[in-house]
């Protein structure tokens, strides 16, 4: 039991879209509307494609980047609920952690395409 919960989360690691598409298809079908499935597929990535783009920083330049990742999180969401403040004039909680974590979902996605392409382009070239 131990070794297929350690396998299953280490494919979610290393390939966090596959998590995205099971979840939303998975929730498509019980649930049948796009917009909740796809928060819902969201909302269960994010945390994955965060961890996917720490490993991926380790591998590719050779060094741990928990802490500046923990910085740039922290930052992240002080920045979000700052705004959120100074626009709204008031802090809930719930709705700046759902916008932080949909804008970690952007930023982390993106950073893991393109961490991905530029391993691939270094591996292809040192090859060469």
């Amino acid at each position: 039991m131990d070794d297929w919960l350690a396998s299953t989360l280490a494919t979610f690691v290393t390939a966090p879209l596959l998590l995205f598409l099971l979840v939303y298809f998975g929730a498509r079908l019980v649930g049948r509307r796009k917009r909740a499935a796809f928060y819902a597929a969201v909302n269960a990535a994010t945390a994955f494609f965060i961890a996917a783009v720490y490993f991926l920083l380790a591998v590719l330049f050779g060094k741990s980047y928990f802490v500046p990742l923990l910085l740039f999180l922290v930052g992240l969401h002080a920045v979000i609920a700052l705004g959120y403040w100074r626009k709204k004039a008031d802090f809930r909680l719930r709705t700046v952690f759902r916008v932080f974590w949909r804008a970690s979902f952007l930023i982390f996605a993106s950073l893991y395409a393109g961490l991905l392409v530029y391993g691939m382009a270094m591996r292809v070239a040192m090859s060469l």
